[in-house]
């Protein structure tokens, strides 16, 4: 099943239209109050539930911004987390985790997301099953490189309340979920980006701290010669008229390191590099030492004159974009 990526219209929707739950008949309350019961008595039991069951929304509540507060406070309160048949349906619970995402992406309040994932979390932890498939489902859309709702900052503030709910010794994926918020934490927009050694072509080594910019924008480029992915953003960036002359007046500078240790592999690419950039090895200190998140290749960022980072492994598009304004 296909989950549903256009959700910012549905997010209106939902705000300023879910009060017509409250006109629901008192038949339909009772019936999803037995089912409810029903399902509470076996974790197995088969629901009717065809959508996610959203929190029916005080009918004298009329302000947007205090609808879409509660509905992100009160997101998961009508749901069934013992219902393992509802938590594998796709339409239902998959489909809820995304509206879910862009509502806490969307809220101007971090107060207010943060006890919204306290809540989330204290719901979901204490059922096995709910803890597995809606950490798994948080992790996909959050965390997957190559999720269109990649949010690494919100991500973390998940793991947070995750781990203040699950104590240590209490599931075997504590570890991942430690190791992901190290990685996810680290380098994100508006912090300064680690610093890490690199070795030239000539031998000489650097710093990224210490890479001369002019006082201009970096482009750091994570690559493997090896990666098929990284062979054709390369040559993409290599043809693209915009980025070569920026290089060559000065307007940016770009840094492009191998990350995987083999020195043959790296020089045996070098004559593919284009004219201007820094072409750096670094003999596989940031892969060992997870000091940037390489889980996808190729990895590309854009930092400030004072190597704050700007963009956290941004499209080659998204990159050109910035540097032509």
């Amino acid at each position: 099943m296909k989950i549903k990526m256009d959700i910012v219209l549905f997010l209106w929707i939902l705000v300023l239209g879910l009060s017509c739950c409250g006109n629901k008949s008192k038949e339909a309350q009772v019936k999803t109050k037995e089912t409810a019961t029903s399902v509470q008595q076996t974790d197995t039991a088969v629901t009717d539930q065809v959508q996610f069951p959203f929190p029916e929304l005080p009918q004298v509540m009329t302000d947007p911004n205090e609808r879409r507060s509660y509905l992100v406070l009160h997101y998961w309160d009508e749901y069934n987390f013992a219902d393992t048949a509802l938590l594998h349906r796709a339409e239902v619970t998959e489909q809820g985790v995304v509206n879910y995402i862009a509502l806490l992406a969307e809220h101007p309040s971090d107060e207010e997301v943060k006890r919204a994932l306290t809540a989330f979390c204290r719901q979901m932890t204490p059922h096995d099953e709910a803890r597995s498939v809606l950490s798994g489902l948080m992790e996909k859309y959050l965390y997957d490189p190559q999720s269109p709702l990649r949010n690494d900052v919100l991500y973390v503030r998940f793991l947070d309340e995750l781990l203040q709910c699950v104590p240590a010794g209490s599931d075997a994926r504590r570890e991942r979920w430690m190791f992901n918020r190290r990685l996810a934490a680290r380098n994100n927009p508006g912090e300064a980006a680690i610093d890490f050694t690199y070795r030239l072509v000539d031998s000489r080594r650097g710093t990224l701290r210490a890479t001369p910019t002019g006082g201009s924008p970096l482009i750091l480029f994570f690559y493997d010669p090896g990666c098929e992915n990284c062979h054709a953003t390369l040559l993409s960036l290599k043809a693209d008229n915009r980025l070569a002359e920026a290089v060559a007046v000065g307007r940016v500078t770009v840094l492009a390191v191998y990350t995987e240790g083999d020195d043959a592999v790296w020089r045996s690419g070098l004559d593919e590099m284009p004219d201007g950039w820094i072409v750096a090895n670094d003999d596989e200190r940031v892969k060992q030492e997870s000091l940037y998140d390489l889980r996808a290749m190729l990895s590309l960022y854009l930092l400030d004159a004072d190597k704050r980072v700007l963009l956290k492994d941004a499209s080659p598009e998204r990159i050109l974009q910035e540097i032509a304004q």
